[in-house]
């Protein structure tokens, strides 16, 4: 226990006023027993003074004188006994440093016959200076003389020191008594339950309320509990508000970062795009006359044994279209296209591609793998769009599993599945939900600082003269249109996952195989 712990204070505080409070009633009572002892005194000599009658033999004049023959008891240490107009007697011994006091005294209740009390002296009594005798003076009832007694207090001081040593021991016990009980009590009535506030409120969890005590204990801690359990409602509401506050920030902050991103990529777009375009109208033209002289000339029956001319013209003709392929590709981002939008299976159109790409001489050694788990798999897009979007993403696959030079074959993964309209998290609102399509591949993966580079216009990592750029941008801006998104992530096995989401139909699913497209089924050459 710290020495400023609030018991500490406590204890401290509650000894200094239990040791006052008794102290003082000490005082009191020293007071009132010290006057107790001076009355009784004081008595016994007034009783002594009216029993000392004078007593002598008779005179001519028939007037007794006094008889000085009597004595003094124990309150009394001398007394001064006269007549009228006689000289005093004394009886037993008078202070020395009191005597002209006593005999002043004495003369004047035998002048006026008047009774005259003096307190005379000092002593040091019990805690302070006193009077060390009191001096009475009493007429004799014939009104012929007087009686002054001197009565020593000192006894009287004495034997209260000698008490007030026995009162000390008492007052410590009672002292100690009194602090133990107090202490045990102010104990169980603050200390205890503040100590078990601080314990509840070491171990509070949210939604917890407060209880010390039951609610028919009306006292001060059953009030504070309820104001602190006010308070800590009040906190929830206003963390709860906080963070609500806070989430609509972070998704503020999201959508914003998305927009912003979108304004950028578009900018992008439009740039290629009136690049592309100006370039295609420049060299459009003399490429088609340079495919057409080629043409001239492999149809020309000149030479028709010279194979060499023959395969030079058909590796010329190859890169042209090569050229050209690429000059459509780039006026796709100058222009919008009419979609033919339709109805379609998505499974459908995935299965047709896969097939039609596992015959080509890229796919021989890789397998393709149909998870098609998605209950419904309509979708309304341009079916030519949205199937050169599927053979440029597994073409890009097939490439990175061709660099990868792995012990093991190649596969890839094509899996589909339903989410509802929470989980699609698109732009256009679908009643049906959406389908999420994976393209996974086990090849060299695409490294974490390109992911959001791998979808702008002329950025690769083939190799130079093996890829233009423009087959993922492609994609992306088709699966936009669509109403959908397209997003690029690390796979588990150290490949990539090219993920789409795209609005389902409301129309259900009619297709009779329809059972059969959650089963996991495989296509290709090679396992």
């Amino acid at each position: 226990m710290g020495f400023k712990s609030l018991k500490t204070g406590i204890a401290i505080n509650l000894a200094f006023f239990l040791f006052l409070a008794v102290f003082l009633t000490d005082l009191v009572v020293l007071q009132i027993m010290e006057h107790r002892l001076i009355d009784s005194r004081l008595d016994s000599a007034r009783q002594w003074i009216s029993n000392v009658a004078p007593i002598g033999t008779s005179t001519g004049s028939g007037v007794q004188a006094p008889n000085f023959s009597v004595q003094t008891n124990d309150n009394i240490s001398g007394a001064m006994i006269s007549r009228k107009g006689k000289a005093p007697g004394l009886v037993g011994e008078l202070p020395g440093s009191l005597a002209g006091e006593i005999r002043d005294l004495h003369g004047r209740t035998v002048a006026t016959g008047n009774a005259r009390t003096r307190a005379a002296g000092k002593v040091w009594g019990v805690f302070r200076p006193q009077s060390r005798y009191t001096v009475i003076s009493e007429p004799i009832p014939d009104g012929l003389g007087a009686v002054t007694a001197v009565v020593p207090l000192s006894p009287v001081y004495r034997m209260m020191r000698q008490t007030q040593h026995l009162a000390v021991f008492y007052l410590g016990i009672n002292l100690l008594i009194l602090l133990l009980l107090a202490g045990w009590r102010l104990s169980r009535m603050m200390t205890r339950p503040i100590q078990r506030l601080i314990r509840i409120t070491d171990e509070y969890e949210a939604s917890a309320d407060f209880e010390f005590f039951p609610e028919k204990q009306k006292d001060e801690f059953s009030r504070l509990s309820g104001a602190l359990n006010q308070m800590l409602r009040r906190i929830e509401a206003d963390r709860d508000r906080l963070q609500a506050s806070l989430d609509s920030l972070e998704q503020s902050n999201r959508q914003l970062k998305e927009a912003q991103d979108e304004i950028v990529r578009a900018e992008k777009l439009a740039s290629v795009g009136r690049l592309s375009a100006g370039i295609a109208h420049e060299i459009g033209n003399p490429i088609g006359i340079v495919l057409g002289y080629l043409g001239l000339l492999k149809s020309r029956s000149i030479a028709p044994d010279d194979g060499l001319g023959q395969d030079y013209i058909q590796r010329a003709e190859g890169e042209i279209q090569r050229v050209n392929t690429i000059i459509g590709q780039l006026l796709d981002f100058s222009r919008n296209r009419p979609s033919n939008d339709s109805v379609l299976s998505l499974h459908d159109l995935v299965s047709e591609a896969g097939e039609m790409l596992s015959q080509q001489p890229l796919f021989s050694d890789i397998a393709l793998k149909y998870e098609m788990a998605a209950e419904n798999d309509l979708v309304h897009a341009d079916a030519d769009q949205l199937h050169q979007v599927m053979v440029n993403l597994m073409i890009n696959a097939a490439d990175s599993i061709k660099q990868a030079e792995r012990g093991e074959s190649g596969r890839i993964r094509l899996a589909t599945r339903s989410l509802d309209r929470q989980q699609s998290k698109l732009a256009v609102d679908s009643e049906s939900g959406a389908i999420e399509l994976k393209v996974i591949d086990n090849g060299t993966g695409i490294e974490e600082q390109y992911l959001d580079k791998i979808f702008d216009p002329f950025f690769t990592t083939k190799e130079t003269g093996k890829g233009t750029g423009l087959g993922l941008s492609v994609s992306y801006m088709m699966i936009q249109q669509m109403g959908g998104s397209i997003d690029a992530l690390p796979a588990e096995n150290g490949g990539t996952e090219i993920v789409i989401l795209l609005p389902l139909c409301s129309a259900p699913h009619e297709a009779s195989a329809a059972g059969d497209r959650a089963n996991t089924y495989q296509y290709g050459n090679a396992s």
